[in-house]
């Protein structure tokens, strides 16, 4: 299994510019109450928003502004914890907000388009992005539009084409948004970004150089660009770029986690220890970076500490089956096979398909504590398998269970797809030399292990597992 740890991207939400101008009139007893949720929520305190335009809600149930500003704060606040429901009650908002104006004022299908495109992404339901841009369409046929509302009505449409799969539609339209407001930075932001989701990295970075010159003391700009060389596999010019974005603000603890992910990936994982540390230093509530600092103490040997981290990345994220399993690798390499099994198992409870991948861990995990009944019965189902639907989970399971020997399952591998089979290879000798393990040949396991290390995969928990057997960091 390969442990990829996630990098964080920044996305811009709905346009500060489009926000709503609550009424000032005299005659309007709310309007105070209304100017102070506009201004909570373009400070990012969505909560406060949230509760003034309630109440406001409670005395006048058909007030429009302050439906569309609860809409607001309600999708940014959903989009910023992770919540659907959120995001849910924020697209109820926007309609109600369309509604009672009686259609009246084109911002308030804003939050509904952000927020639309946010389900679509976090519920993988591109119906929800098609409905979303049928919407915007319709808008953006409207003639009574003003430039600075298409431009805002273009960034949205391209921001609902990327879950669409169609960054080049999305490209066209942030280069329109551009066109249209020269200084949108949330379209200079994603328009580089669409540009490398379509494949085009010449304009990617052309259009990355292009914001930094028209933002250059912007840690954003900074941050995404380094992310772009990252992805390119230039980790030298992407720490450059984060530590940049660092020196522009010193406090912008995502471009400190970024950076230490690039050091974990760049082999320095006591450096990264230290920048993830700094980031947790200015937000502790970062689950993920917990997770990470603990891959780079368990690439350390700091197995102790690593657990500790793991635990409580875990207790903070409790419905992430990827932190329970990097726990459950920790636990297997720390010898704690029973603590193992538990985080394994409720990872593949969490995500089934996605963790089919610990199987042969769960097995191994379920011998070590004097199981092998239990493992056998298990997965006694692939047995029946035939060779031919057979993938490469299914065939180590089936070396373990003794179906096939050591040379049918380095046999198994299909070599057309180099990287493919470099990752196959150092899991079946991992997994060779852990039956070895079992039956007392400490001498072959050694050796196993080895070959493993061999293949220099070191994205691999069967390459950090080789790692621990032998003692090698």
């Amino acid at each position: 299994m390969s442990r990829i740890l996630p990098m964080l991207v920044l996305c811009l939400g709905i346009p500060l510019s489009a926000s709503a101008q609550p009424p000032t009139a005299t005659n309007d007893p709310y309007a105070q109450q209304k100017i102070q949720a506009d201004q909570a929520q373009q400070q990012g305190d969505y909560a406060k928003s949230i509760t003034i335009t309630s109440q406001v809600l409670q005395q006048k149930p058909d007030d429009h502004v302050a439906y569309y500003l609860r809409a607001s704060a309600r999708v940014e606040a959903g989009r910023e914890q992770g919540n659907v429901q959120s995001i849910r009650e924020g697209v109820g908002d926007a309609r109600e907000a369309i509604r009672f104006s009686q259609n009246q004022n084109v911002n308030y299908y804003l939050p509904y388009l952000y927020g639309m495109m946010n389900l679509a992404v976090m519920e993988n339901k591109k119906s929800h992005a098609e409905t979303a841009l049928g919407v915007a369409n319709q808008v953006l046929a409207r003639t009574t539009l003003t430039p600075e509302e298409k431009a805002n009505f273009h960034y949205q449409r391209g921001m609902i084409y990327l879950p669409l799969n169609k960054p080049q539609e999305a490209a066209q339209d942030f280069t329109e948004t551009i066109k249209l407001s020269p200084d949108h930075f949330a379209a200079l932001l994603a328009l580089p970004d669409a540009y490398a989701l379509a494949g085009n990295n010449d304009m990617a970075l052309a259009s990355f150089n292009q914001v930094i010159q028209k933002q250059p003391n912007s840690p954003v700009v900074y941050n995404n660009r380094a992310m772009f060389y990252q992805q390119q596999g230039k980790l030298q010019e992407a720490i450059n770029d984060f530590s940049q974005a660092i020196q522009i603000d010193p406090k912008y603890h995502h471009a400190i986690t970024n950076r230490g992910f690039a050091y974990l990936e760049g082999g320095k994982p006591d450096t990264a220890e230290a920048d993830l540390t700094q980031s947790l230093s200015i937000e502790p509530n970062q689950p993920f970076v917990l997770g990470m600092r603990g891959e780079a103490r368990l690439l350390q040997g700091k197995i102790t500490e690593a657990i500790d981290d793991q635990k409580k990345a875990v207790q903070m994220d409790p419905q992430n089956p990827a932190l329970h399993s990097d726990l459950g690798f920790s636990y297997f390499f720390n010898h704690d096979y029973p603590a193992a099994l538990t985080e394994f198992k409720l990872a593949a409870q969490l995500a089934p398909e996605q963790m089919k991948v610990l199987d042969p861990w769960i097995y191994l995990a379920l011998t070590q504590s004097n199981q092998k009944s239990a493992a056998d019965a298990r997965f006694q189902s692939v047995i029946a398998k035939k060779p031919d639907t057979r993938d490469s989970i299914d065939n180590l399971l089936l070396f373990l269970m003794g179906t096939i020997s050591n040379t049918e399952l380095l046999d198994s591998i299909d070599q057309k797809d180099v990287e493919r089979a470099k990752a196959q290879i150092c899991e079946a000798y991992y997994f060779i030399g852990q039956k070895a393990l079992l039956a007392g040949d400490t001498a072959t396991a050694s050796q196993n292990f080895q070959a493993s290390l061999n293949t220099k995969m070191t994205g691999l928990s069967a390459y950090r597992g080789a790692q621990y057997a032998l003692k090698k960091f």
